[in-house]
């Protein structure tokens, strides 16, 4: 029962910021400021989870090694593409396959 009562305690827990703000500013509009704010967040919050696991990926140091090298290069390889392409599969597997085949190659697999 008290596993039952922590789910369900979580799931409130995880909807009611997400849901909240969208009930009690249904009926305003938004001012183009902060319109253009909010354009700037998913970008801004992309980058925030990213950068780190690219730039440090191991203990969150910043190194260059053998194991660090697919990293970094992949992201930069993931960046570019995704400037050309628009497609994320794309952009996501043109990734996936510099960093794996940079770990294979390097033998850091």
């Amino acid at each position: 029962m008290s596993m039952l009562l922590l789910i369900l305690g979580m799931g409130l827990a995880t909807f009611a910021p997400r849901y909240l703000p969208l009930l009690v500013f249904r009926d305003r509009v938004l001012p183009d400021d902060v319109k253009v704010f909010l354009g700037y967040l998913p970008p801004a919050l992309l980058a925030a989870i990213a950068v780190p696991s690219v730039i440090a990926p191991v203990d969150n140091r910043i190194e260059i090694t053998v194991v660090t090298v697919p990293y970094l290069v992949a992201g930069l390889v993931t960046l570019v593409t995704g400037l050309f392409v628009e497609r994320f599969m794309i952009v996501w597997t043109v990734g996936l396959l510099v960093f794996f085949g940079l770990r294979w190659w390097l033998g850091a697999a």
